[in-house]
């Protein structure tokens, strides 16, 4: 695998018609899928092929100053649709992932992504299988409810790992604080780089960390190495030597590329394609679709929820990781009490996933929601 910086992580679809979606990790998101691409979800299964794969193997290296969520997605999707393309409901570990990655309202971060591509499935020679031609004849009108107005015409495998250098901050004036005064933040710090003054007073009260995420799997040695590190602001030698460490392996003529093995590949992302590529004319929607566009706004709601909890959870993890005796009871009293809330916001995702009707949805939703504090 050959590493180039810089370049562009994946590429966009050349079908106008197609529409690429970031892979949640939903164990929907599979060849054949039947997709509503005006819900953004996967629904039933309505088709039978073949997988066919296409190689390519592919290994490259970026670096992002500051990154914030939706360049993330985008980056790994090349897509962009009025935003990113995201699965309704879907994906809550995988979509909180990026919560680790990037930046929010209390930390900065510096990120460098190293991405693999393996290669691409496509689904061929497709047929309706029994559950579209029983829809079909039972109740044709509802059949988009069930196969939706298109299908995951191909998957593209690989895995993007994240080594990403963050500080958090413990509230919001010392976080503005340091970005209004702060101008070059390149997070990935060395020992033989003296920090301004200035740089080191902003920093002396907040957590500074270097950790690794990934969409795919761990190879052996960074299981063992572990994932993460945290330091103080006032001292972060302890940092520095990890991802000194890290980089040897991950780039300086280190084993990592030769330890990516197929059982650490996932789904990067995949492409929808609408029936009539198809020629399945039988399951193209009629042109006043009545599926529910009310879900994608209680999604949305959902989501930025999820965002806030999530981001919470991060902050406090790190300054739990450097906590005195006196400091970590409170810290971790809050922590539990967001881990709760996230299990919750996360079982209402769960549940509207399964389109039980908007009303009974929303009600979950808001339930989960009124227990956010």
């Amino acid at each position: 695998m050959k590493l180039t910086l810089p370049v562009l992580l994946l590429f966009l679809s050349s079908d106008v018609l197609s529409t690429t979606y970031y892979a949640l990790g939903s164990e929907n998101e599979t060849l054949g899928r039947g997709f509503s691409t005006s819900l953004s979800m996967p629904l039933s299964n309505c088709l039978t092929g073949e997988r066919l794969f296409h190689g390519g193997n592919k290994g490259e290296l970026i670096y992002h100053q500051s990154m914030e969520s939706n360049e993330l997605m985008s980056s790994m999707t090349g897509s962009v649709k009025g935003g990113v393309n995201l699965v309704l409901f879907g994906g809550s570990a995988k979509f909180s992932m990026r919560k680790k990655v990037t930046e929010n309202t209390n930390s900065v971060s510096s990120v460098l992504q190293l991405g693999y591509v393996h290669g691409t499935h496509s689904f061929e020679n497709r047929q309706l299988n029994d559950v579209a031609k029983g829809e079909l004849q039972s109740q044709p009108g509802a059949i988009e409810n069930i196969c939706g107005d298109g299908f995951i015409s191909s998957i593209t495998t690989g895995s993007n790992l994240y080594v990403t250098a963050k500080l958090y901050f413990r509230d919001k004036s010392e976080y503005e604080w340091f970005q209004t005064k702060i101008k070059i933040r390149v997070l990935f710090f060395s020992k033989t780089i003296t920090k301004t003054k200035e740089f080191s007073n902003a920093i002396k009260n907040a957590v500074y960390s270097v950790q690794i995420h990934t969409d795919g799997g761990l190879t052996p040695y960074l299981n063992t190495l572990g994932t993460e590190r945290f330091c103080r602001g006032t001292d972060v030698t302890a940092c520095i030597d990890y991802a000194e460490t890290l980089f040897k392996y991950l780039l300086d003529g280190g084993d990592y590329r030769n330890d990516i093995q197929p059982e650490l590949l996932k789904t990067i992302k995949y492409t929808v394609e609408p029936y009539e590529n198809s020629g399945h004319m039988q399951l193209i929607p009629p042109p006043a679709s009545n599926m529910p566009e009310a879900y994608i706004a209680i999604s949305g709601r959902l989501r930025g929820y999820q965002d806030l909890v999530n981001d919470e959870l991060e902050r406090l993890k790190a300054f739990i990781a450097v906590a005195t005796e006196s400091e970590l009871a409170s810290l971790q009293n809050e922590y539990d009490l967001r881990q709760t809330e996230v299990s919750t916001l996360n079982a209402a995702s769960d549940y509207c996933a399964g389109l039980p009707g908007v009303t009974l949805c929303e009600q979950q939703v808001e339930r989960a929601i009124s227990e956010v504090h």
